[in-house]
């Protein structure tokens, strides 16, 4: 076996393969919105051959074009490079549920989970199924995570 199966999420991940991977996210954006090359390079703040470049996965991009991408496309442009390093992008909804609503996204997990775990074991169909609560749940508490910041910030 090799350590990628002993250490997943510590192994080493090549820059050729972080570069592809945002490059396919790049064109299946491309695909989706119908945009072009010109159209990514705008939201990136580069030329068309720079985000064409990106695309293929041939050239390495700065921090404010990543982050412009981001904040254009969130998870769909960045979830599968940070997969690569055991991380997903989430973004923050503050304000959009109320606390008594949140308890009923929590506790809709907690039963379908509680159901799930009769045998002992989530299987994939399981996991599916409760895939919504999953993400309700997760919300949530990015909700409340974003509500603490701000208030560490306004009394800080």
């Amino acid at each position: 076996m090799t350590a990628p199966h002993f250490h997943g999420r510590y192994r080493t991940i090549s820059a050729s393969l972080m570069l592809e991977t945002l490059g396919a996210s790049l064109s299946t954006i491309k695909d989706q919105d119908k945009a072009t090359d010109a159209d990514l390079g705008a939201v990136l703040g580069k030329s068309d051959d720079r985000a064409a470049a990106y695309r293929h996965g041939d050239a390495d991009m700065g921090a404010v074009s990543l982050l412009r991408g981001i904040a254009a496309w969130d998870g769909r442009f960045a979830n599968d490079a940070l997969a690569l390093v055991g991380f997903r992008l989430v973004p923050i909804e503050a304000g959009t549920a109320s606390d008594a609503a949140s308890l009923t996204a929590t506790c809709a997990l907690l039963a379908k989970k509680a159901k799930a775990l009769e045998d002992g074991v989530i299987d994939d169909d399981e996991l599916e199924e409760m895939w919504p609560e999953i993400e309700a749940a997760s919300r949530d508490i990015d909700r409340l995570r974003e509500r603490r910041r701000l208030r560490l910030v306004s009394n800080g």
